[in-house]
């Protein structure tokens, strides 16, 4: 039986927009995949299936025929461990023209229809995440979140949607921040127009200073479970303040925060464990905080 710890999911970036790439063969992926269900992980999050002109698999939609499909060889191994993917969509850029919500709906619903008729098939497929990020009502944030899941349940009514936004705190937003109580309120707002098809919600915890993390974490497990919402908890395994260059983060900062999120998290997931929770990582100190976090939640 495989013992589990707090961690039991993890997103992959493997369109490598903001952490390099770890070039790793398919022999390496498949390794990967052992070491994340040796912790206990079971869910699998491609953060995004295109952005701009790349993909993760050879998408006519996309006109991306030179990518390797790398969505099919997850899918095919996922299948095998009994593991589940949740499939990021497709966006634009990191801002999303602006706020151009219509071309990411022109895009995505082909897109959403390609995936489903090359991966529908594989047990693992689970879901579908939407990786349009953000903190509030914002770069028409509400209409993306209502229109995209809209989209994914009327092609796949049976799958989940995910939405892992983060907060407009301090660290976000010095000059316009929210307090822990205005952001409940502007999320019941928000989830009041765009919530209906949204099953999982999970915050970035590094999107707000550890003293304010709690309160923050409180109000927001408060928002989803009054819109029938799974509270579910980002937990970044990577320092966002280490000369703005992401590197793991230290064993002590990561208990103290797993300690936290257990009170009122129904699920903690990463981004995440290849790059800084993977013995095989690229950064040796990832390799160590592997064998802390085994250690301490799994001896």
């Amino acid at each position: 039986m495989i013992k589990t710890g707090p961690i039991t999911g993890t997103f992959i970036d493997e369109i490598t927009y903001d952490i390099p790439s770890s070039n790793w063969s398919r022999e390496q992926w498949k390794k990967d995949l052992d070491y994340m269900q040796e912790i206990g992980i079971d869910t699998v999050i491609f953060i995004r299936g295109g952005l701009g002109n790349r993909s993760i698999f050879p998408s006519k939609v996309l006109g991306t025929p030179y990518e390797d499909d790398f969505a099919g060889f997850i899918f095919e191994e996922t299948s095998k461990r009994n593991m589940k993917v949740i499939f990021g969509l497709y966006i634009s850029n990191i801002n999303w023209n602006g706020g151009d919500d219509e071309t990411e709906y022109r895009i995505n619903k082909p897109f959403i229809d390609e995936v489903v008729s090359r991966y529908g098939d594989y047990p693992s497929f689970y879901g579908w995440y939407i990786p349009h990020e953000t903190c509030c009502r914002h770069n028409n944030f509400e209409k993306i979140v209502l229109n995209m899941s809209k989209m994914c349940k009327d092609k796949t009514p049976e799958k989940k949607v995910l939405i892992s936004p983060f907060f407009k705190s301090h660290i976000c937003a010095p000059k316009t921040f929210m307090t822990p109580k205005e952001h409940y309120e502007e999320w019941d707002a928000l989830f009041d127009y765009a919530g209906k098809d949204v099953d999982f919600c999970a915050f970035q915890d590094g999107s707000a200073y550890m003293e304010d993390m709690e309160e923050f974490f409180i109000y927001t497990e408060k928002v989803c479970k009054k819109h029938n919402i799974e509270h579910w908890v980002n937990v970044e395994t990577f320092e966002r303040d280490v000369r703005k260059m992401y590197y793991p983060i230290t064993f002590g900062v990561l208990k103290r925060k797993l300690d936290m999120h257990a009170k009122y998290a129904d699920k903690m997931i990463t981004f995440e464990f290849s790059h800084f929770l993977s013995p095989q990582s690229i950064y040796p100190s990832a390799h160590n905080l592997n064998n802390l976090y085994k250690e301490y939640y799994l001896k």
